[in-house]
């Protein structure tokens, strides 16, 4: 009887496999997207936490792009056009990255340099 009771379960797993594996497909995926609404405060605030560490990295480049842009000028390498236009461009960038850094609540040091 138990042989028979397997067989019969058997049977059934061949049966409906494409179903059952669809199943297991579906509720997978459901996890991984509801997972992050369940997530606690502190994953989504390492999560800022790397953004702002981003951010300030790319503001300490900028700062070392417009040293470098000022020694080229002061050297003649840079005509006083280019220096002008490429000057400002970076100021603008890292006047957007500091909005961006305060934004997350974070204290940015150096705020005078992309005045």
């Amino acid at each position: 009887m138990d042989l028979q009771l397997l067989d019969a379960i058997w049977q059934y797993f061949i049966e409906h496999f494409g179903v059952i594996m669809s199943a297991i497909t579906f509720a997978v995926v459901i996890g991984f997207v509801v997972q992050p609404l369940f997530s606690p405060r502190a994953e989504r605030g390492e999560n800022a936490a790397a953004v702002q560490s981003a951010l300030a990295l790319r503001k300490q480049s900028l700062l070392e792009q417009i040293k470098e842009l000022e020694l080229e000028y002061e050297m003649g390498t840079v005509s006083p056009g280019d220096f002008q236009r490429n000057r400002n461009e970076l100021k603008r960038e890292g006047s957007t990255i500091m909005d961006q850094l305060e934004s997350l609540g974070g204290k940015p040091a150096g705020t005078s340099a992309f005045d």
